[in-house]
């Protein structure tokens, strides 16, 4: 979808109005997760419809200049739009309108070829669309050979109890931040209460969670401790496109053979390169990754 970020030092109150600092469009929604992941090599394709309006074709071109294939034919209609509205301190409040990337049918879904080895994220952010019981069919059903990476994201509490459940009964790998992981939880308690995220994956799955200025922490199956991941240093300018930035990197690293521990020490550097930004692109390279490693910030 299209992304239009808007600066000011505070949310108005309601029913009132505030002058922004600044207002800036660029492709938004999994733009950012699939940028990131092409800057860094690998493959990417966008799995989501496209439209005929304006917002489809800015962002096809975007597309087209960083790398990434579209597998879904075209429809008629335009992408949805997410207003991004981004305080002084960083923190952001989204509103998201629909368009086409949230009408994939179950069949052009089932057409797309996949390989063994091959690795699919799905967001929270997706499955609050219409789309939501297609996704959910579809991810259910990838072959074991196809990994599943699942990420709450912040439209966590939009997304219908059965979604949730299917998916991350399917799961390979659960990402979220403490926020997300609190909600989700929450969500999934109201049908039995005190469960956690962990009794409704394979004893398999992987979690990782989020910590903002304090890392992430990492459990690589039901079996083995949880690792905490110290973050690398930077000072906070925008909170936008972090969690994507994260869950990219570590797709990224994870597709190029590192281990779910050395792909989310890289998602942790890449994550503060983010947070020192103004906007979430240019995405971060390797070399600027490699670079914050070494030196332990930004």
């Amino acid at each position: 979808m299209l992304s239009v970020n808007i600066s000011l030092q505070q949310m108005p109150e309601r029913g009132s109005s505030v002058r922004a600092l600044s207002a800036t469009s660029m492709p938004g929604g999994g733009f950012t997760t699939l940028a990131v992941a092409a800057a860094q090599g690998v493959n990417t394709n966008l799995a989501a419809p496209l439209g005929t309006g304006p917002n489809s074709y800015t962002v096809r071109r975007q597309l087209k200049a960083a790398g990434i294939h579209v597998l879904t034919d075209v429809l008629v209609g335009d992408i949805g739009v997410a207003i991004v509205m981004v305080q002084a301190d960083g923190h952001t409040t989204t509103i998201i309108t629909p368009g086409v990337e949230s009408e994939p049918t179950f069949q052009e879904m089932e057409n797309i070829e996949l390989f063994p080895g091959d690795l699919v994220h799905v967001s929270g952010a997706d499955l609050s669309s219409p789309a939501a019981g297609v996704l959910a069919e579809w991810g259910g059903a990838l072959p074991d050979d196809v990994t599943l990476v699942l990420s709450v994201s912040p439209a966590v509490e939009e997304v219908p109890y059965p979604i949730w459940v299917a998916l991350l009964e399917r799961a390979d790998i659960v990402t979220m931040n403490i926020r997300e992981a609190a909600a989700l939880t929450r969500i999934l308690e109201e049908s039995a209460p005190g469960v956690s995220i962990r009794d409704f994956v394979s004893p398999d799955t992987a979690m990782v969670r989020r910590l903002g200025v304090m890392g992430c922490e990492v459990q690589q199956n039901a079996y083995t401790e949880k690792i905490r991941l110290e973050p690398y240093a930077a000072h906070r300018m925008d909170n936008a496109g972090v969690g994507d930035t994260h869950v990219a990197t570590m797709c990224a690293s994870l597709l190029q053979g590192l281990d779910l521990v050395a792909a989310c020490e890289r998602a942790n550097a890449a994550a503060a390169l983010m947070v020192a930004r103004k906007t979430s692109l240019p995405a971060p390279t390797p070399a600027e990754i490699d670079q914050v490693m070494e030196r332990g910030r930004v």
